[in-house]
Parts: structure tokens; C-alpha cells; sequence
């Protein structure tokens, strides 16, 4: 219904392009937000000098005893060399403090949980549009704030704040992609904002060297985006879904005037069932919670395999990416290597997102990344050592296919959930993803035995390998918009006339009452 109603004005032209560029490009910014602590946590050379030393150049290099000495007894004064300002020397959190940093980052994935749960619900309830808007906005105001904080519980605190603007916009980013046809969904997945994000923070923090300005520097880069409040409009499907016909109309006209088409004639009307169709099913009016993504047997599968690679996906990413410094080789080198050939892996991931589907792409990965933590095991076992080239390229390759699985494992999600609770879905994993990112600034401080992280994560990727392939493939499915079309009371797959027709750019508007009725009848039948 609403997939070929949308083909039928254009699903992939110039308003898909300008919405992804209004709603999803601002995604470099929050990458920056969210791993500044890769940067911000990184501890610059200091000493600990006794109050009355005289400071001179012999006293301060690495050689001296003085340099990152925790001494208990003496009465001395740490002292940090002033290049690199990070939050460690901002606020002296080393020895006795050194608990602070990894807890901020916590604290951070913390407000992540809690924006994704409200993110979410808002998103289903509220519509698309308010919410994302607004946590752009916030996340801008609470980027600005934070350069001023006074101690460390103030920082922390906005660190709360600002990871709750991500939590709610990573979870609401990728309803543009309500917008687009089944051809080019893995296309907009795949661009690689992010990781462009997570080189350009390599790039700034080795420029700036100051936590404070690049904390300056993303509250004025997102607060133009909030600009695309008066362009971007509701989610069509959405506005279906909530009987805002009329409204929906709008929307599809706008979209038509933009790619050059015209709306159908019966276009209100399919709005209509649509809507008609929805509140006989949900006993007319019923607002879906986080409860309804585990309803039926079907659902709770897809929920919690979903949500047990997110988990994954999270903690290791994280977990590799705050512990970037604790390998060998310079740290901003190795951050701006291993998000640059994240970028590159986009092409091969398209290709096979296109030729073996959703949940393959995303297990090949999964087991691939695995390998490679085992792999580092072995190296470790034999060579008896915990810092050598080949562990960092072994890491940052677990790392890069990490995230080369969690884009896919997006688009499985999106593509997963139907409408009617397709961002509760997004919430509940992004939820129980933060739980695994509160957890990943610990991964490589949970033991000395440098090979207990490699163990935990090699079993956690193996076991969401395996998840991953329980999941219903997705690829060269319409996108469901009813909680039935997911139970299989409905075709999920369209029918070898229908992707030919979409292939070539065709449809056939005036067929498409005859679908809403097929449809209706289906859905009433129950």
C-alpha cells in the first residue's frame, strides 16, 4: 500500500536527497559528540612534583622520577604538560581519581539509554519530526554549556544531558528512510556519516588539542541543522498510521513536487484504509509501548536477537574504540586509520547487502570480526605480549567490521519493526545497546590479564553471529507498516511483477485501491 504509494511519487529523487542531507548528515556531528571521550579521556604527560621543587627542564621529561608517579606520602603538586588539554588534566583525574574517567563515560552512555527509551516512545507517540528536531536542538545547547563546567561532576552531568540528545537522535535518524523505496534503503544505510564524523574528531583533536573548543565546535556545527525543522516534513507513514490523512496528502505533495511527479487521485483514500485498517486492529486508538515489540512469539524472537547484537555491536565497538590509547602506535594516528577504512569498507558492505541480504551481511561480518579477536588471543598466548603492531591491527580490524555489522544490523532493524512501533523497536535496542556501551569503558580494565577482553568479546560476537541468522530476511521487502504484516497475515515479499515495475521507476497508481482492499480484507479476516 504506502510502499508503491510512494513510488508512485518518486522514492529516491531530489526530496529523498534533501531530507537525507537535513536528517541523517548531521551524523558526523553527533560521532564527534559521542567518542569525544576517546580524546577528552586521554591522559597527557604529568609529574608529581613536591611542592617546593624547582621545575626545569631536567624535571620534566619521562625520564625523570617524578613523571606519572601516584605518591601516597609526599606532599607534592601534579603537574601537566600544557599542549594537550583534556578533561584528565582539566580536572587531575589520575591516581586516586583515575576511577572518574571511565565513570563519566558511563555516565554518558547512561543519558544515551535514557534519550533512545524516550527517543523511541516519543517517536511512535509524538511523530518523527518533534522529536529528532528536538534533540538536535538540546544537544546543541548542551555542547555549549559543557566548555564551562567547574569540577567534574558539573561535566559529568552534561555529559549525562548531551548523551541523552544522542541516545534520542540516533534512535530517530533513520526515519528518512520512511521515505525511500526498497532499492535504495541499503544505499542510505550505508553512507558513512558516522565514521566521516569519527576521522574528522582525529583530525580536530589533533589540530585543536582542547577539549573545551571542541566542545564549542559541535554545539555551533549542530545548531544550523535545527534550520530543517521549517523544510523537512512528518513521516508520511506515520501521519498514515495516526489517521492524519489530510496531512498525509500534504506530505505526498510536496514530495511530488519536488521529484517532478504527481500524487495519484485515489492517494487520500489509500491514507484512509490505512488508517481505518490500523484502528480496527489496535481497538481503535491504542498507543503502543515498549511492551508490543515482544507481543507474539514472532516478535520476541526478532526483539531479542536484535537486541543482543546491538548489545554486542556496542560494547566492543566502545570498548575497542575508548581503549584506542592502550595500544601501540600514536593514538590520534590510530583513530584517524581505523574510522578512514571504515569509510572505504562501505562498497563491499553494499555490494553484499544487496547480493545475500540483511541478516548474512551482518553474520559474515560478526564471525569475521570474531576471528579476529581470536586470532589476537593466539598472538598473545604466543608471543606473551599485550602492546605489538600486529594486536593493534588485529583490534582495529574487530573494530572496523564491528561497525561494518552494526550498519547493516540498522538497516535489519528499520526494516524489521512496521511502523506502528518501528521506533519503540529502535528504542528498545539502542536501550540495551547503551548497556553494553555503559560496560565497554571497563572491557580492557577488568583484569591485568590482557587476553580476558578478547575472551569476553570473541564469545559475545560468536553468539550474535548466530542471532543474526535466526532473524527474517528483510532484503527486497516492502516496508510493513501494520504489528499483522509482521506475524505473516500478509506477504512480506512483493511479487517478481511488482520489483520489476519498481526497478524501472514504474507503478501503477490506479491499482493501488485494489491492494488496500486485498488488504483490508486480509487484515479483517482475523
Amino acid at each position: 500500500m504506502l510502499e508503491d504509494l510512494i513510488e508512485s511519487v518518486g522514492s529516491f529523487g531530489k526530496f529523498q536527497w534533501m531530507v537525507v542531507m537535513l536528517v541523517i548528515s548531521p551524523t558526523w556531528i553527533f560521532a564527534i559528540s559521542m567518542l569525544i571521550m576517546a580524546y577528552g579521556g586521554m591522559v597527557p604527560d604529568w609529574w608529581c612534583l613536591p611542592k617546593d621543587e624547582i621545575i626545569m627542564d631536567a624535571t620534566m621529561n619521562s625520564s625523570s622520577i617524578y613523571y606519572q608517579t601516584c605518591n601516597k606520602t609526599s606532599d607534592c603538586s601534579r603537574i601537566y604538560e600544557s599542549y594537550t588539554r583534556t578533561v584528565i588534566s582539566k580536572f587531575d583525574l589520575v591516581c586516586e581519581n583515575s576511577w572518574i574517567k571511565p565513570t563519566v563515560t558511563s555516565v554518558q552512555m547512561g543519558g544515551v539509554l535514557v534519550g533512545a527509551f524516550i527517543g523511541g516512545q516519543s517517536g511512535d507517540m509524538f511523530g518523527r519530526k518533534k522529536s529528532i528536531y528536538t534533540a538536535i536542538f538540546l544537544h546543541s545547547i548542551f555542547n555549549v554549556i559543557i566548555a564551562f563546567s567547574v569540577n567534574w561532576q558539573m561535566f559529568a552531568a552534561f555529559r549525562f544531558l548531551i548523551g541523552g540528545s544522542i541516545g534520542g537522535y540516533l534512535v530517530l535518524w533513520t526515519f528518512p528512510l520512511e521515505f525511500v523505496g526498497l532499492q535504495r534503503r541499503a544505499l542510505v544505510s550505508c553512507l558513512p556519516f558516522w565514521t566521516t564524523g569519527a576521522v574528522f574528531l582525529a583530525l580536530a583533536s589533533y589540530l585543536i588539542h582542547d577539549w573545551k573548543v571542541l566542545h564549542i565546535c559541535i554545539g555551533a556545527m549542530s545548531f544550523p541543522f535545527v534550520l530543517g525543522w521549517f523544510v523537512v516534513p512528518e513521516s508520511l507513514r506515520w501521519l498514515a498510521t495516526k489517521n492524519r490523512s489530510m496531512e498525509g496528502k500534504e506530505v505526498l505533495e510536496k514530495i511530488a513536487r519536488f521529484n517532478g511527479t504527481t500524487v495519484p487521485e485515489n492517494a487520500e483514500y489509500i491514507l484512509r484504509k490505512v488508517a481505518e485498517i490500523e484502528n480496527e486492529k489496535n481497538e481503535g486508538g491504542k498507543k503502543y509501548t515498549y511492551i508490543d515489540i515482544y507481543r507474539g512469539c514472532t516478535m520476541f524472537k526478532t526483539s531479542f536477537c536484535l537486541q543482543f547484537i546491538w548489545c554486542t555491536c556496542s560494547a566492543v565497538y566502545y570498548g575497542l574504540s575508548f581503549g584506542i590509547s592502550n595500544f601501540s602506535g600514536n593514538f590520534y594516528f590510530n583513530f584517524f586509520l581505523i574510522n578512514f577504512i571504515e569509510i572505504l569498507t562501505v562498497f563491499p558492505e553494499l555490494y553484499l547487502l544487496g547480493k545475500i541480504g540483511r541478516r548474512y551481511t551482518c553474520a559474515f561480518l560478526l564471525f569475521t570480526a570474531a576471528a579476529a579477536c581470536i586470532v589476537t588471543l593466539i598472538v598473545q598466548e604466543v608471543y606473551n605480549v599485550s602492546k605489538s603492531p600486529i594486536i593493534t591491527g588485529l583490534s582495529l580490524t574487530a573494530q572496523i567490521l564491528i561497525n561494518a555489522a552494526w550498519v547493516a544490523l540498522t538497516l535489519l532493524t528499520g526494516e524489521s519493526y512496521p511502523t506502528v512501533i518501528r521506533y519503540v523497536g529502535f528504542g528498545g535496542c539502542s536501550m540495551v545497546a547503551r548497556i553494553g556501551g555503559m560496560v565497554a569503558p571497563f572491557i580492557f580494565n577488568l583484569s591485568s590479564n590482557r587476553m580476558v577482553p578478547y575472551v569476553i568479546m570473541s564469545v559475545m560476537i560468536t553468539i550474535s553471529g548466530v542471532c543474526a541468522l535466526l532473524l527474517n530476511e528483510t532484503k527486497d521487502s516492502a516496508l510493513q507498516d501494520l504489528i499483522g504484516d509482521i506475524d505473516g497475515n500478509t506477504k512480506r515479499q512483493k511479487s517478481a511483477e511488482d520489483m520489476k515495475r519498481s526497478q524501472k521507476g514504474e507503478t501503477n497508481p490506479n491499482g493501488l485501491a485494489e491492494d488496500v482492499k486485498s488488504k483490508e480484507t486480509e487484515c479483517t479476516s482475523m
